[in-house]
């Protein structure tokens, strides 16, 4: 028992304290230990909180005569077995999402039965967090070790010792340890707030260890049942790992220009560029931009990309914003989605961090140097998922790219602007992705 718990523990504590398996694995492995003494004609019953497709092990040893039967969430006894001084195996998938019962029962009439069991259970997808770079405005949380409760305790046949734990965190793991300090340990049992039987230990001489993986966010209570007449003294604890992961940082995400302009979507386009050896399909395009004659424009911003990354960073992207859009009741998801995808600490904008805008007689005067970022990049061309991207000078001497992605703030209003793409694959054809978005002064008519 004590050696498969320490197995246990080591394929926990690198699956939780690996940065790269934590992003990496989306597959959770929880195996609950039971060890437990049933006495004459008693049931025990527990429970099991199964999602769809949860695979599960059954792995059951006794010297004894008993029944093992789970029951669906329906009242359907899903599998029932008789077993007599054997070990045996049994899996299945769960169809159905909810409650199953496990019920072991121990049929002599006369004598108690001792039973170990191994109950696995496998979740599929199971994620910690964001993945990393799925969004511009995500962090890396590193892992931490923190003792939840510890001490030293007795206990007597009449004075059981509870310890109620948490809540912890989906993707943390529980460690609870005990060592019997003038007798052997009591019986223990740990359930979560679901009733989920998760350990069990019979009285031990060794050190009792467990290790409990937490699938969802949940807490926990230990029970530690003395069968001492005169007490015995037990030294605990009970400590908490929390995995590397990255989330997402809400205070990163800038909020709308809410106060000094109205955003105006000037170009928003997908073109298909075909591969060097294509001949129905030409392998450039050109895009050209020229706003002089409108000097009601403040700024502009152009995003572009190509490749699966780019179109997964603004699919996530535009879902997160989209989400807080409409929790605040602002409709700014198109404007996040184009604009603040540069550095965020420098984009935030507040009531008194507003854009400065000026008329005077030659046009619009409009100051945005503080809300950019100052890590340029002298860019004149560059490639990119086999794509060649050649800006305009003015775009070049203000491009910057974040997690794949190419943008440029614009407060340049002469001159033709433009980029240029071309493939330089041979065989495969690429997409690219532009998106021009202009900044209006927002006018008294507006309000």
């Amino acid at each position: 028992m004590i050696k498969r718990t320490i197995l246990f523990l080591g394929f926990i504590l690198g699956f939780f304290f690996n940065p790269s398996s934590a992003q990496d694995k989306n597959e959770i492995t929880r195996a609950s230990n039971q060890s437990m003494h049933l006495k004459r004609k008693l049931i025990k019953k527990f429970h099991l909180m199964l999602k769809t497709f949860d695979h599960l092990t059954f792995e059951t040893y006794t010297p004894r005569k008993i029944n093992l039967r789970v029951i669906s969430p329906s009242g359907a006894i899903v599998h029932e077995s008789f077993i007599k001084n054997a070990k045996m195996t049994w899996q299945f998938d769960a169809i159905d999402s909810g409650i199953y019962t496990v019920e072991i029962e121990n049929l002599s009439f006369l004598l108690n039965a001792k039973i170990d069991q191994i109950i696995t259970l496998n979740r599929y997808p199971f994620h910690i967090g964001a993945p990393k770079d799925s969004i511009p405005f995500s962090q890396a949380i590193a892992r931490t070790k923190s003792i939840e409760s510890e001490g030293v305790f007795q206990i007597n046949r009449f004075n059981d010792k509870n310890l109620n734990i948490g809540p912890l965190d989906k993707g943390d793991t529980l460690l609870f340890s005990m060592t019997g300090v003038t007798k052997r340990t009591p019986s223990m049992e740990i359930v979560n707030g679901s009733k989920e039987l998760l350990f069990s230990n019979r009285r031990s001489k060794n050190t009792v260890e467990a290790v409990i993986p937490v699938i969802s966010k949940d807490s926990f209570q230990i029970t530690m049942i003395s069968q001492a007449w005169f007490g015995q003294e037990n030294k605990f604890c009970v400590e908490r790992i929390t995995p590397f992961k990255y989330v997402l940082d809400t205070n990163l995400i800038p909020k709308p220009i809410v106060y000094d302009t109205i955003p105006i979507d000037f170009l928003d386009t997908t073109i298909y560029l075909g591969a060097v050896r294509d001949f129905t399909n030409s392998n450039s395009e050109k895009f050209t931009f020229n706003f002089k004659a409108d000097t009601s424009i403040a700024f502009w911003s152009v995003v572009f990309g190509t490749g699966v990354q780019y179109e997964h960073l603004m699919a996530a992207l535009a879902e997160s914003v989209t989400t807080d859009s409409i929790s605040d009741g602002v409709g700014y998801a198109d404007v996040l989605k184009n604009y603040v995808l540069g550095n965020p600490l420098d984009l935030i904008f507040k009531k008194d961090q507003t854009l400065i805008s000026e008329q005077t007689r030659n046009g619009q005067n409009i100051t945005i140097a503080s809300k950019k970022s100052e890590n340029f990049e002298d860019i004149t061309n560059f490639t990119y998922d086999n794509v060649s991207i050649i800006p305009s000078s003015q775009i070049a001497s203000k491009v910057q790219m974040k997690s794949g992605i190419h943008f440029a703030l614009m407060d340049d209003l002469c001159c033709n602007h433009f980029l240029f793409f071309k493939n330089e694959d041979k065989n495969l054809g690429k997409k690219v992705y532009v998106k021009v978005l202009l900044f209006r002064v927002k006018k008294k008519d507006d309000i």
